[in-house]
């Protein structure tokens, strides 16, 4: 018997070197190119945090959230409250990056909103005899965060010696701004070929705003179905609570056998791919 444990342990222990290892420089990449990727996204939104920190956040956000879900299933019988906790921890450990994606979106929101009015006051600081490089200044000057700070890297890009066409398509790489690709190209084809600056700002300005009653009209006729995906993604983790409260005995067996485990990461797997599948139909391309 002795034997064949200490075999099992070799065994393990070469199958560990064997793949662990050859996988060791490829997971070690993928973790940097993670950390730089999140770094990137920081800086283009001026939150300036040190990738240590970082770290140091998403690890005690996994402890403290698994150790609360702990707490709260701790009634419940095992291995509930383990897998809990686990998916506590887990939801912790990507919670910060989840925030970043959150405020990423939000930020390129803000800057949709603000770029009309500061497309206007470009226009009529080029009217009153401004160059285009006076106009992002006063832009600067004139508005607030976010436009204000993704200008004001243009216009530190340009005194640096960086082209300023360069400058604004590397504005427009940041943001992903249709409409603001479309001014940087209108600005970049009138510059090379001479014509009104002002006035091809004024007719994207003109077209930004049709976009954007469109948008509002789609918006609320897709109301309804964003709201059914929340409802049906919802609907069974509600009803397993109700089902636990009426009849604890049937609901431990998702989580106290084999079987019930399977079939409740096949419910949580199928609810999830519905819920991104109704919101993806709901997603109206325009």
């Amino acid at each position: 018997m002795l034997l064949i444990l200490i075999m099992a342990f070799l065994a393990v222990v070469v199958g560990f070197y064997l793949v662990y290892v050859p996988m060791k420089s490829g997971l070690n990449a993928a973790a940097e190119k993670r950390k730089q990727s999140v770094a990137k996204q920081l800086d283009s939104m001026f939150i300036f945090i040190p990738l240590e920190q970082l770290g140091t956040i998403k690890i005690i956000g996994a402890v403290v959230l698994g150790g609360v879900v702990f707490l709260l299933c701790f009634n419940m019988a095992e291995p509930a409250p383990y897998i809990c906790a686990g998916a506590g921890a887990l939801f912790g450990f990507y919670a910060p990056e989840m925030l970043i994606a959150y405020l990423k979106k939000k930020r390129r929101k803000q800057f949709a909103e603000q770029l009309t009015d500061g497309l206007v006051l470009m226009a009529n600081g080029l009217r009153s005899g401004f160059s285009l490089q006076q106009a992002i200044e006063m832009l600067v000057e004139e508005t607030k965060p976010p436009i204000s700070q993704e200008f004001e890297l243009v216009l530190s890009e340009f005194k640096m010696g960086v082209d300023l066409d360069k400058a604004l398509r590397n504005c427009v790489a940041r943001t992903r701004d249709a409409d603001l690709e479309l001014a940087v190209i209108a600005i970049s084809i009138t510059r090379q070929l001479g014509g009104n600056v002002a006035e091809i700002f004024d007719r994207i300005v003109t077209m930004v705003r049709a976009r954007k009653i469109l948008e509002g009209k789609v918006g609320s006729l897709t109301a309804q179905g964003r709201l059914q995906a929340l409802v049906v993604g919802l609907l069974p983790y509600v009803f397993g609570i109700m089902l636990y409260k009426i009849q604890p005995s049937l609901m431990r067996l998702m989580w106290t056998t084999i079987p019930g485990f399977f079939a409740l990461v096949l419910v949580i797997v199928l609810d999830v791919v519905g819920y991104f599948w109704v919101r993806k139909v709901a997603d109206v391309k325009y």
